[in-house]
């Protein structure tokens, strides 16, 4: 996320893939400033309360993946590889930090391929029918 814009809307929010349902439940407590007739969100508050979300065990394994992404894009991890403080550590500490990180990304990409063969399977059925 942007350090020099620390102030989200629902919009952003919804833009980063959050249904009406949980960007409703994670800005329902928070306070807000009205600007041009938009509520604006302190994005500090905003991780706290997705964080808050993440811990309720009754929070959907769809949520969660949802809020996971747009908790990680707000703390600027999104899909950048941070490897700058790599070069301070050995070479048997940087190599194992790569491969945890690749089986990572790995496990991640196998999940969405995952939900992408189902998502084409029902559109492949919904056209033969």
């Amino acid at each position: 996320m942007n350090t020099e814009n620390p102030k989200i809307t629902r919009l952003h929010l919804k833009s980063l893939g959050l249904t009406d349902y949980l960007v409703r439940e994670i800005v329902k407590d928070l306070p807000y400033e009205k600007e041009s007739s938009y509520n604006i969100y302190s994005v500090s508050d905003v991780q706290n309360s997705i964080q808050h979300k993440l811990n309720n065990p009754r929070t959907k394994d769809t949520s969660r993946e949802k809020l996971a992404v747009v908790l990680e894009w707000l703390d600027g991890k999104s899909n950048v590889i941070e490897v700058d403080f790599l070069k301070n550590l050995p070479p048997d500490k940087r190599l194992e930090f790569l491969y945890k990180r690749n089986d990572e990304l790995f496990e991640k990409e196998k999940k969405i391929n995952q939900k992408t063969d189902e998502l084409l399977r029902q559109a492949r059925q919904m056209i033969a029918k």
